[in-house]
């Protein structure tokens, strides 16, 4: 954290929420699910931008919690993220839960931006001195539509052509450990040796599937081994680490500070991937990262999100921190997104380049967002 910044934002003035409809990818790859973005606005106009992690029959009830801890700070004076986390914690009473978590990470989120643009540097320097210009990425290769290995393949080869530092794929989609490891021997093959390939087994209910994996994908020298069963499995997390041998990345599914707490203090993983809009705000995330880096765990934050506002949260985290792992990119989602915005940051030799702008650096075109909404409100916040 850069101690030399003021990150006091003064008082609130209004709230803006935006749900998008799920939808079709251009290129018909995959389903485009809906993104809740938040908008903040200041007693002196100015904005702030968040994103909360959600998924299907829950986006509503985010919402509305956003909504009512906004209204709940709303009477502050100065308020910061510091100060926003503290009340957050005091009325969750320790029942945080992800979705709740989702609805302060965009908070946060949204008052960063603003203390970016106050302050008139990027996010990245808010939370360090010293931040780097850029960060290597990696494409997650996923679809709800195209399963087949050689779709899959050949969608890999054209992702590393687009200038991503790497692919990841789902060996357990539909397959058996031993039809998961003929498909990771197929793409691996078809993108060559050097090219880091990520294995996500999507946390499996039964978790000898990921023991008979392990030493069938070895040999293809996966560049991490994610979720192989549930990150709340800590006890089975350690174990699997112990005995494949392979890198561990976990977190994903999980908010709040002690379940990475418990986490470190098992060896459960040698990566860990918080949602960067579900973990709780990045004062968590950088929490986080902290306690990582003494025990050589490096931080790759999970990012299932819309690669606008999220997204450049999560680059400028992660240029900002000491042990960060490649960071995910979602392209159909990315692609998408470029219909209504600028995110802020470009893919470029296998990194993604952040700009210089102040706060997260995105530019939204609520006009043309609000188009792809399936709800929309505006509040003005008494004070």
């Amino acid at each position: 954290m850069n101690p030399e910044i003021d990150l006091r934002v003064g008082s609130l003035s209004k709230i803006e929420t935006w749900i998008t409809s799920p939808t079709q990818s251009d290129d018909g790859w995959t389903e485009i699910k809906s993104f809740l973005f938040l908008r903040l606005t200041t007693s002196d106009g100015v904005e702030g931008w968040g994103e909360a992690f959600t998924l299907p029959c829950r986006e509503i009830a985010i919402e509305k919690i956003i909504r009512n801890l906004v209204n709940a700070v709303a009477k502050d004076k100065d308020i910061t993220p510091h100060l926003f986390r503290d009340k957050a914690a005091k009325i969750s009473d320790k029942h945080r839960g992800i979705d709740f978590s989702a609805a302060t990470s965009a908070i946060e989120m949204a008052l960063w931006d603003i203390g970016g643009k106050i302050s008139k540097k990027p996010l990245a320097n808010l939370l360090s001195e010293n931040p780097k210009p850029s960060i290597p990425v990696y494409a997650t290769n996923w679809s709800n539509k195209e399963t087949g290995t050689e779709a899959i393949g050949k969608r890999a080869v054209k992702l590393i052509e687009q200038n991503f530092g790497g692919v990841k794929i789902y060996p357990l989609q539909n397959r058996s450990p031993e039809e998961g490891a003929k498909f990771v021997s197929y793409v691996r093959n078809l993108i060559g040796s050097e090219t880091p390939l990520m294995l996500d087994l999507a946390s499996p209910d039964n978790a000898k599937l990921a023991y008979e994996l392990a030493p069938l994908v070895a040999p293809f020298n996966p560049y991490w081994y994610e979720e192989p069963v549930d990150g709340e499995n800590t006890r089975t997390l350690a174990d699997i680490r112990s005995k494949t041998g392979l890198r561990i990345v976990t977190g994903e599914k999980q908010c709040g500070l002690p379940h990475f707490e418990e986490t470190l203090s098992a060896n459960a993983a040698d990566i860990l991937n918080p949602d960067i809009a579900a973990v709780g705000g990045l004062l968590d995330m950088t929490q986080i990262s902290e306690w990582s880096l003494k025990k050589n765990v490096k931080v790759s934050p999970h990012c299932w999100n819309s690669m606008s506002i999220a997204a450049a949260a999560m680059l400028h985290f992660c240029t900002s921190i000491k042990n960060a792992e490649k960071a995910e990119i979602f392209p159909e989602y990315l692609s998408h997104v470029m219909k209504f915005c600028d995110p802020g940051f470009k893919i470029d030799r296998g990194h993604a380049v952040i700009g210089e702008e102040p706060g997260l650096g995105v530019s939204m075109d609520t006009s043309l967002l609000k188009s792809l909404c399936s709800d929309y409100n505006e509040e003005k916040l008494r004070k």
